[in-house]
């Protein structure tokens, strides 16, 4: 049919069917609306978990960097008072490899005879 044998209540059908198309829009961008008002809230309060998390964790990081560099401090004073320790050890190894060889000499010469032991 042309447009100009078009019936009032055909349009008024058709526009009928708009508006509730339109209102049908209406209500699913109040619907999309709400959900991303709930959707901000959430993430707003998600956000601020994630900064007080991150905030713990960048304390906890600063507690840790102190605890090492204590322990740093400990093991480099450790450090210094093994040196005189290790001095010490070889002093006495070196005289402990005399006495153990001198040991040794005597036994060795008991069994080859060249020192007798008399007992007075």
């Amino acid at each position: 049919m042309p447009p100009s044998q078009i019936s009032n209540a055909v349009l008024l059908e058709k526009i009928n069917n708009v508006l509730k198309e339109v209102g049908d829009m209406a209500g699913d961008i109040k619907c999309n609306a709400n959900d991303f008002a709930k959707f901000a809230n959430e993430y707003a309060g998600a956000h601020v978990k994630v900064v007080e998390r991150a905030d713990n964790a960048h304390s906890r990081i600063d507690e840790l960097n102190k605890r090492v560099d204590a322990l740093d401090a400990a093991m480099k004073k450790l450090t210094d008072s093994i040196h005189p320790l290790i001095y010490t050890n070889k002093v006495l190894t070196w005289l402990a490899i005399g006495f153990g060889g001198s040991v040794i000499a005597l036994i060795w010469a008991i069994l080859t005879h060249a020192v007798e032991i008399v007992a007075p």
